[in-house]
């Protein structure tokens, strides 16, 4: 693929992650958050499946059994189901301004728990980030608490947790299976989770319309979003490509707008903006951290 195929590539990724926070809004009034969960990743692991199928390698052992199922609680259960009953309670556009905090949250995580080195840019995208959550809480207060808030920055720290796990453990693997088999590993937890908060027989019924819906979730959404990711990861490294992650928010917020009329408040945009911020400069600096140990490597070589 040349450079403007990659642009191309990037730009679906963008749009078909953003466009999951509003759909995902809609589908909630067809069924609960549990049981939505459920059907987003029982499809997604059919159509991943099918995209990266020539790519997998699904010969495993006992040890990576277990650490991937560890990796698939943290990555995919746990800060999705936080994600998903957040939308709940608060709009689209916010989820998703918080959740995607944890880039910034991650970067931070890293720093402290992995021994990562860090640079101004980091700290200032740190800072930045932080500075962003303190105002959308304080909007909060002031137009009345809702829950989702604290549910949504609880699934950034998760998601932050997971790709902690993943650099630690996984990340000399081949990332198609690994997404894979993360994805796969998730489905019976979820289905149990299902049925335990909201036991219906309706799980095994669902409208059209939310089959539809879940069907945007687990193609473009993820299947497709996660080819477009890793297929650049690969050409231009996961700092780079996080350095414009921010876009996915902002464009959430705007088909949150467009779709749902859900209007933000200025409060939510300065805070939307100085996590953009944060996300960039985190990115970068972290990009810069590696380019410079590089440099250090060949310069003893």
């Amino acid at each position: 693929m040349g450079k403007q195929a990659d642009i191309l590539l990037f730009a679906v990724m963008v749009v078909s992650w953003a466009i999951n926070y509003p759909v995902i809004k809609i589908a909630l009034k067809y069924t609960n958050a549990y049981t939505l969960l459920f059907y987003r990743i029982f499809f997604s692991v059919i159509f991943i499946y099918i995209i990266f199928k020539p790519k997998l390698h699904l010969k495993i052992s006992r040890h990576d059994i277990l650490l991937l199922f560890i990796l698939s609680l943290l990555d995919v259960v746990i800060w999705m189901e936080l994600w998903f009953v957040a939308e709940t309670t608060i709009s689209a556009s916010l989820s998703s301004i918080l959740i995607y905090t944890y880039p910034i949250i991650s970067t931070l995580m890293a720093v402290i728990f992995l021994g990562e080195h860090h640079n101004k840019y980091v700290f200032a995208g740190i800072a930045f980030g932080f500075t962003g959550i303190l105002i959308i809480f304080s909007n909060s207060l002031l137009t009345g608490f809702k829950p989702g808030i604290v549910i949504a920055l609880l699934s950034a720290i998760m998601w932050s947790v997971g790709t902690m796990y993943f650099m630690k453990y996984h990340s000399k693997r081949d990332r198609e299976t690994t997404n894979f088999l993360q994805f796969a590993f998730a489905t019976i937890p979820v289905f149990i989770i299902a049925v335990i908060a909201k036991p219906s027989i309706s799980i095994f019924e669902p409208s059209l319309v939310l089959v539809g819906l879940v069907l945007v979730m687990a193609i473009p959404g993820t299947a497709v979003a996660y080819y477009a990711f890793l297929h650049l990861n690969k050409k231009y490294g996961v700092s780079t490509i996080s350095s414009f992650l921010f876009i996915v928010p902002a464009l959430s917020v705007v088909f949150s707008l467009v779709i749902l009329n859900e209007i933000p408040s200025n409060l939510e945009i300065a805070g939307l903006v100085l996590v953009g911020t944060g996300i960039f400069f985190s990115a970068r600096g972290t990009k810069n951290v590696t380019l410079n140990k590089t440099h250090d490597k060949k310069s003893l070589s």
